[in-house]
């Protein structure tokens, strides 16, 4: 009796027993078992015309710096084949931590990254390796909220928030977006309401098909909580109408959180919503805000999940200590804070955004000599 090969298992018990519940970052290893199994994980996986628009259209993965260490390397991932790209600057040039990087990609299916901070834009195509400086301008100067939840990418192109402080603490906002294949900024968004100086506002997507605003009203405790989509499906460069919105969600917060400090910050806050459900789920810091403390105060990344029913929903998932990212130079003995206080800068929740879908462009075939083009 011959031996039963791995692979000569069935197809639905392969998948629905081992492959639905494959970490993402293992699948590169499941792939490589056999032709049946690389088949199935896009069954089973991501489904199968999930796939195919994987293969060119999905969102490209993360990148991450060490600034303790090394600033001059970033790098780039892609989490479902489980492969990294190491990238340098342009010669002469670092990382900053304030450093905000977009993906997207051309009309030819040519992936790239956006790198800006302040009024300067540079260019890097994975295919050729390579840096280009961009003579671009933000429209009717704007000024872009920095924050790594602010930015959605979607359909090969790049949506972020800016604003503009009016008069009385009002904040209008607006959402750019970014063209890869023109490689230029379209026509401002307008958001359907309007803000004040401390209240969080963030951005993210409904399967990468629309745009949401998250709007948490009240300057000091969260009061309520608004969360807007578009009503048709993107892209929006330079839309020939006004994009319109709907009111997905409006809960009154107060009468669910009772006394308890709950505060959403736009530089670390990420959502993403369940329609069927009229559930939000929100990831951020639980109680924290850049401050100055006596002792060191733990703070836990924290599942917010909000539900819009007639009394309405509310409740908080801890998912681990979050990391105080500050680190004291040698020999610092104080400077602009006050002695004796520990200063309080944490690690924000690492969270997929919901505009990510799997996929399969390949990081491990970096060229391999670095060109770079100065224009």
């Amino acid at each position: 009796m011959m031996m039963k090969r791995i692979c000569d298992l069935p197809p639905k018990l392969v998948g629905a027993k081992i492959l639905s519940k494959v970490p993402i970052t293992s699948l590169g290893q499941v792939r490589s078992t056999c032709k049946l199994w690389d088949r199935l994980t896009r069954d089973w996986i991501v489904g199968k015309e999930a796939a195919a628009k994987a293969r060119q259209h999905q969102f490209l993965g993360f990148v991450t710096v060490d600034f303790k260490d090394d600033k001059s390397k970033l790098l780039a991932w892609n989490p479902y084949l489980g492969q990294t790209r190491s990238i340098s600057p342009r010669t002469g040039d670092d990382f900053h931590a304030l450093d905000t990087y977009l993906f997207g990609y051309d009309m030819n299916r040519n992936h790239k990254m956006l790198r800006f901070y302040g009024l300067l834009f540079e260019m890097y195509e994975f295919s050729s390796n390579s840096w280009r400086v961009l003579d671009v301008t933000l429209p009717d100067s704007w000024e872009i909220k920095y924050g790594g939840h602010l930015i959605v990418s979607f359909k090969g192109n790049a949506y972020f928030l800016a604003g503009k402080i009016t008069t009385d603490d009002v904040e209008k906002d607006v959402i750019l977006c970014f063209d890869f294949t023109t490689e230029t900024f379209g026509l401002p968004l307008v958001v359907p309401f309007l803000s004040l100086r401390e209240e969080a506002v963030t951005l993210s997507s409904v399967r990468d098909q629309k745009l949401a605003l998250l709007h948490q009203k009240g300057q000091g405790i969260i009061e309520a909580l608004e969360i807007w989509i578009t009503s048709e499906e993107g892209p929006f460069f330079n839309a020939a109408h006004a994009v319109t919105w709907s009111k997905f969600m409006n809960v009154d917060m107060r009468p669910l959180i009772g006394d308890r400090y709950v505060r959403f910050g736009e530089e670390f806050a990420s959502f993403f919503i369940i329609e069927e459900e009229k559930v939000a789920v929100v990831f951020d810091i639980e109680g924290y805000e850049f401050c100055f403390e006596l002792i060191r105060t733990d703070h836990y990344h924290t599942a917010f999940i909000i539900g819009d029913d007639d009394e309405g929903y509310y409740k908080t998932v801890s998912l681990g200590v979050a990391p105080n990212l500050w680190k004291p130079r040698p020999g610092h003995t104080g400077g602009y804070y006050p002695r004796g206080y520990v200063p309080q800068w944490y690690c924000p929740p690492f969270v997929c955004s919901s505009s990510y879908l799997p996929s399969l462009v390949q990081l491990n075939n970096q060229p391999r000599k670095r060109k770079e083009i100065d224009e």
